[in-house]
């Protein structure tokens, strides 16, 4: 098993080597067996332990057995408790958000850049069956992923059947878990009830688990290159980098709909069709994403977390969140999309880069009268997100420019200027 272990590392997971890893102990047969085979690899290692008081007495134990491991090999020890007050069927998933919330403040906090569980072939049985459950795609039943982002699981080419046999051969000493012997959670259920009823059927169930996630990882590789494929034909960016879907084209393809949005947190191929059936101005919302309906196309854009919307500009310019400069000199030229001619004496610093507000109005170049900014961008056919992105460039309380669009005719000159303003 070492050996293996060995290769696996080298082949798969290299980059292991050279970094100070992070490895959660529980003190149970897996974590100790994976502490044994990196100390043995001589890798770079210290050890985390969440003690969740669950257990009373047996939860200290636990705590005492992984902390005296980390000194009798030598390395950090890092624990910390937790107060759960939490109906029993949602204990085990608030658990996992508070442990691997913590490994994200200690890998900062202590500069390391990994985290090692000792997650198994058949820690990703469970996890398929109970995926299979709640209704998944071929994604949720290829079990564990051996990397999520920073937390990385060594231990899923093994079986449990192995790490026992490495232990006993190797006279490891672990902590047993009561609480597994209970069926009271969906995960032991499984474990205790489902699986061995399948190892009845087939003794070797677990390798033929292992070659069945074989094949639909091919098949999930062969749905990905398809859907990246049609994607690359049948979707574009317009210019503040949204994506646009042709709502014809999704409604002709509703097969591909869950492998085309799922990346962006949309799971439920209906709610798209239902969008593209949808009213301009309709959205849906996912934790990362929003998709606007706007005419012939679905619009997606990632969403941004409190986003500045007001700044102010002096001469030097600047360049977030977009670049602005200012050039002084004779200029008798019109304006463009990107440059904006004016004089000096017409402005006074520092300028304003701000969103559009409720009542604004300005004086559109080449007309007559004034006009309502969101009358303007009616008449334009902005999306509801290009309308989210516009920005305009403020004298005091007067707009100038929508930035891009459409200059304000009491600042632009199209002869005799002195000023230039340019954006990219």
């Amino acid at each position: 098993m070492l050996t293996e272990f060995n290769e696996h590392i080298k082949e798969n997971l290299p980059y292991l080597c050279n970094h100070h890893l992070l490895v959660a102990v529980s003190g149970g047969i897996d974590s100790v067996v994976l502490v044994h085979l990196l100390k043995q690899l001589k890798l770079k290692f210290s050890i985390a332990h969440c003690n969740f008081k669950l257990r009373g007495k047996e939860s200290d134990e636990d705590e005492k057995f992984v902390k005296s491991l980390a000194l009798s090999i030598g390395v950090k020890f890092y624990s910390k408790s937790f107060k759960t007050s939490i109906k029993k069927h949602s204990t085990q998933m608030a658990a996992r958000e508070l442990r691997y919330k913590w490994f994200d403040e200690l890998l900062l906090k202590k500069e390391m850049k990994y985290v090692l569980t000792a997650h198994h072939l058949d820690d990703s049985i469970e996890t398929f069956f109970i995926n299979l459950t709640r209704s998944t795609g071929i994604q949720g039943l290829l079990g564990l992923k051996n990397i999520n982002e920073n937390t990385i699981r060594p231990m899923l080419i093994f079986s449990k059947s192995q790490i026992f046999s490495f232990a006993s051969k190797n006279k490891i000493e672990w902590r047993e878990d009561s609480s597994n012997k209970s069926s009271d959670y969906v995960r032991n259920k499984i474990r205790n009830e489902i699986i061995p009823v399948f190892k009845q059927i087939n003794p070797d169930f677990t390798n033929a688990f292992k070659k069945t996630k074989d094949f639909l990882n091919d098949a999930n590789y062969i749905i990905n290159e398809h859907t990246k494929k049609i994607k690359s034909e049948n979707l574009f960016r317009d210019k503040n980098g949204n994506i646009l879907f042709p709502k014809n084209f999704l409604i002709e393809n509703q097969r591909t709909l869950h492998y085309m949005f799922k990346d962006f947190g949309f799971n439920d191929k209906n709610q798209i069709i239902d969008l593209c059936n949808a009213t301009t101005g309709k959205m849906i919302e996912s934790k990362s994403h929003q998709i606007l309906s706007n005419r012939s196309n679905l619009i997606v854009q990632e969403k941004i977390d409190n986003p500045e919307c007001y700044f102010e500009i002096h001469e030097s310019g600047i360049d977030h969140p977009i670049n602005i400069k200012f050039e002084k000199g004779d200029f008798n030229s019109k304006a463009t999309k990107t440059c904006f001619y004016l004089n000096r004496i017409d402005i006074e610093f520092p300028l304003i880069l701000r969103k559009f507000k409720k009542g604004d109005v300005f004086y559109p170049n080449g007309m007559e009268g004034k006009k309502l900014i969101s009358k303007y961008y009616k008449d334009e056919k902005m999306s509801q997100f290009d309308k989210e992105q516009q920005w305009l460039l403020c004298n005091k309380n007067e707009i100038m420019w929508i930035v891009g669009r459409r200059t304000d005719r009491r600042y632009s000159k199209t002869n005799k200027s002195n000023m230039k303003i340019e954006v990219s």
